[in-house]
């Protein structure tokens, strides 16, 4: 009983000592290459995994159906899905393959032959264009973490004497001797779809080869400072845009009410102009009779006839006098229609030249809002509606002038309607005080000299009375297709002002589209860099969960050749061939 104590306090003793330190060395750090080999078509053959120890007690995992040791003649324990070793090397390495058949990624090859789909065990020494297509997609039946962080480098090896012509979309060709090597590289998280065509003759190829490890190009974004600021201007270009469409609005807005105002004026004034030139008819006659009359007198005082006691001049006062209250109307008219039209042509001025005018370059905004098709067709209305108050702008700087003369053409119309009235009137006064106060026999001459020069001006005041009458006819009848027009410049206006208003409001969305730009372009920039940033990524094992003390796993996957049927020579061709010497050492087995 006390040898059975005293041995199992041994043991005990010496399992305490030694557990710890098996405890602290386990798991052992490993690395594994896993090796895929691929038919022609992309199709896996096998999978094998050399895994790789530093020495001492080794326990790996892995779904292995052989394993072989690759360092040794030390012998490997497998039990299920555990492999162990004890092992005295500095470094081991064990080879097992795997018994399931699938890698990260679905592999497939496609050839064609003269546009034809050709197998792949046929290619092999045939001639003509050739076409070959891969297509490497996810395979969601493995884990994904190396489709998401590992990068596949994928390279064919075309022999330039049997290959011409060789073109591969998105590739880097390089050579190698009389080899043209055709790389592909695929990002992690992405599938790739590759073409490679040339001119073939007696075709044959080096397997594809494929390599796969973990992305880690370190990336240093470039200061996008000057970028942003580039945006941010951007951004405050279009604000003042904003702010010059809002103004453009209000000063359509309020040129608006001036052609409304106008549009009332003027045909206000062509009523005028209607009824000046229907009077003008009974003024041009009364003043004919008025040129008769005094035509008569004068003419019978320059021939010494007439009797003066027959002549009533008492009714020369009056004539004079309805003539100038004619006339003094026709000012009156003329004014009223001259105050309306000067605050008519003020509004419409005011309200143009609120409109601004500035040179804007809509690249810049169409850049902005690339790819956005509802800010691409707002901007494309915000710039139609620039253009027509450019137009509208222009046009009425053409015609200015024109309307401006017409205000300075009323001032010369009142003043001379007001020049002829006030002499009649006055004339009028003398001649009743004339009549009332002089003698008429004893100043009869002078009368009669002063009628006679009055009979003789007046023909020239009833020639500019009848054209100036003529003038106004021709107005009032030209002055429709003003009016018209006048109308239409009101209707344009009223729309260009509706456009305006949506300028303004397309012009506020694209400002609230763009005000946030410089930040969205580096959250956008900040995105894109972090999408391939794997400095955080740490290791995990293709083979087994189990396998926690992994440092690095690396993929080689390999397609077969394509290459012509080797034809075995014949004993006697080989016999042929052999030398006397050689021939004796074959028969002892030695050669």
């Amino acid at each position: 009983m006390k040898r059975f104590l005293s041995v199992l306090l041994t043991v005990v003793f010496i399992l305490t000592a030694v557990i710890p330190v098996l405890a602290a060395d386990w798991p052992r750090q490993k690395e594994e290459v896993v090796y895929g080999v691929l038919g022609g078509d992309g199709q896996v053959e096998s999978i094998y995994v050399v895994n790789s120890f530093p020495g001492g007690l080794i326990t790996d995992f892995g779904d292995y159906s052989v394993v072989s040791n690759m360092t040794s003649a030390e012998k490997l324990t497998q039990r299920d899905d555990q492999v162990t070793i004890n092992t005295t090397a500095d470094r081991f390495y064990y080879q097992g393959t795997l018994a399931t058949k699938a890698l990260p990624w679905n592999i497939t090859i496609g050839y064609e032959l003269d546009g034809q789909e050709i197998a792949v065990d046929q290619l092999a020494g045939r001639s003509g264009p050739l076409a070959i297509t891969m297509s490497i997609e996810q395979n969601d039946a493995v884990n994904p973490v190396f489709y998401e962080n590992y990068m596949l480098q994928v390279s064919l090896t075309l022999d330039t004497d049997k290959c011409r012509d060789i073109a591969a979309p998105n590739a880097t060709l390089a050579s190698a001797g009389k080899d043209k090597v055709v790389t592909h590289t695929v990002l992690p998280g992405k599938g790739a779809q590759i073409t490679v065509q040339a001119n073939v003759r007696d075709f044959t190829m080096k397997g594809v080869e494929i390599v796969g490890m973990p992305f880690s190009l370190p990336i240093e974004m470039p200061d996008t400072g000057e970028l942003t600021a580039g945006m941010t201007s951007l951004a405050g270009a279009v604000g003042a845009l904003q702010d010059g469409v809002e103004k453009l609005s209000m000063g359509l807005a309020e040129t608006d009410q001036g052609a409304h105002k106008l549009t009332g004026g003027a045909a206000d004034f062509a009523r005028g102009l209607a009824a000046l030139s229907d009077n003008s008819r009974e003024m041009l006659a009364g003043s004919a009779q008025i040129e008769r009359a005094l035509t008569s007198v004068g003419k019978a005082l320059d021939e010494g006839k007439g009797d003066f006691a027959r002549i009533d001049f008492t009714v020369l006062p009056g004539g004079s006098r309805q003539l100038a209250a004619g006339l003094d109307d026709i000012y009156a008219t003329m004014q009223t229609l001259k105050n309306g039209y000067a605050d008519a042509y003020a509004a419409l001025d005011s309200a143009i030249g609120a409109i601004p005018y500035k040179d804007i370059d809509p690249a810049p905004l169409y850049a902005a809002v690339h790819g956005d098709e509802a800010l691409t067709a707002t901007l494309d209305q915000l710039v139609e509606y620039y253009g027509v108050a450019q137009r509208t702008k222009g046009t009425y700087g053409a015609v200015r002038e024109g309307f401006a003369a017409v205000d300075g053409n009323m001032d010369t119309m009142c003043g001379t309607i007001g020049a002829l009235a006030g002499p009649l009137g006055e004339m009028a006064e003398v001649m009743e005080q004339s009549l009332e106060m002089m003698d008429f026999m004893t100043q009869i001459g002078q009368f009669q000299k002063g009628l006679s020069q009055l009979a003789n001006n007046y023909g020239q005041f009833h020639a500019g009375l009848e054209q100036y009458m003529c003038s106004v006819e021709q107005l009032a009848t030209g002055y429709d297709a003003v009016e018209g027009g006048i109308r239409s410049l009101a209707g344009g206006i009223g729309a260009l002002n509706r456009g305006a208003e949506d300028l303004s409001a397309g012009a506020s969305r694209l400002n609230e589209a763009v005000s946030n730009l410089p930040g969205k372009v580096q959250a956008e920039i900040d995105q894109l860099a972090g999408s391939y940033d794997k400095s955080d990524f740490a290791p995990v094992s293709f083979v087994s969960d189990k396998n926690t003390a992994v440092q690095a796993v690396q993929f080689v996957i390999k397609t077969a050749p394509i290459e012509s049927p080797q034809v075995e020579p014949s004993a006697v061709a080989i016999a042929e061939k052999l030398a006397f010497w050689q021939k004796i050492l074959r028969l002892l087995g030695l050669h």
